[in-house]
């Protein structure tokens, strides 16, 4: 990869939303698992693999499988994968309402792709059958009745075939497919949603543009996670154990 490439990927993955969801993630899955090394990880709905790889970068001592219907995607990932020397990472396809290729997971990882798929209910009996028994579920999701924070910001997501949940839909969802010890809580809200809302704004600004803007858009990530922000939220991030 010739390094305004890497720049794009890197200011991709960087994305606020991306770089909020990432490390809410990691932080969910390292406080139900800890005292576990090497954990296996199926990241479902996985896409074009950048979560994944992120995570498999971060912990080398964890094995991160990514499962996704597009093998364009994953093509493309698995191309990263091995520009990076990345060899705790594997990508193959899989239809997240039907038996999921792989089984026996400590840890499913489902980052908002939950409201694309038409058969939630279904997708989510496929995420519990994956999981070994004491493992856990994290995922995000749009919250139902999200708003774009500036004029003009689309508001549907993408692919949606619904709009989101409520947090009291989304508990009794998984309580329903069998999950235990369901915990549900807002996140996504003003600040870095307005931030994700510029950043897509001046996606196709030339690169420097978007190498300048980039700590300002950052910081908002930041102050998110340290519960600096404001306004109400724009997506739920639930965690949630088998059995």
């Amino acid at each position: 990869m010739n390094l305004k490439a890497i720049l794009e990927e890197r200011l991709a993955l960087m994305a606020p939303a991306r770089r909020l969801r990432l490390a809410l993630a990691e932080r969910e899955v390292a406080r139900r698992s800890a005292g576990d090394g090497r954990l296996q990880v199926l990241d479902a709905g996985c896409g074009d693999g950048l979560l994944s790889l992120a995570i498999a970068k971060h912990h080398s001592a964890w094995a991160i499988v990514g499962v996704d219907l597009r093998e364009d995607m994953l093509d493309g990932a698995r191309r990263r994968a091995a520009a990076r020397g990345l060899s705790n990472v594997r990508f193959v396809p899989g239809n997240l309402e039907e038996p999921l290729p792989e089984a026996g997971r400590d840890v499913v990882l489902a980052v908002e792709c939950l409201s694309e798929i038409p058969d939630d209910r279904r997708a989510l009996q496929m995420m519990f059958g994956a999981l070994r028994s004491g493992g856990s579920l994290v995922l995000q999701v749009p919250e139902r009745d999200w708003q774009p924070v500036l004029p003009g910001s689309p508001g549907t997501w993408r692919e949606q075939v619904r709009q989101g949940y409520t947090a009291e839909q989304l508990e009794a969802l998984l309580r329903e497919s069998g999950f235990s010890d369901v915990q549900v809580r807002p996140t996504y809200r003003s600040l870095a949603a307005g931030a994700q809302e510029i950043s897509d704004r001046i996606k196709r600004s030339p690169l420097p543009v978007r190498l300048l803007a980039f700590p300002f858009l950052a910081a908002a990530v930041r102050l998110e996670r340290a519960g600096l922000t404001f306004g109400r939220p724009n997506a739920l991030i639930a965690a949630a154990s088998k059995p």
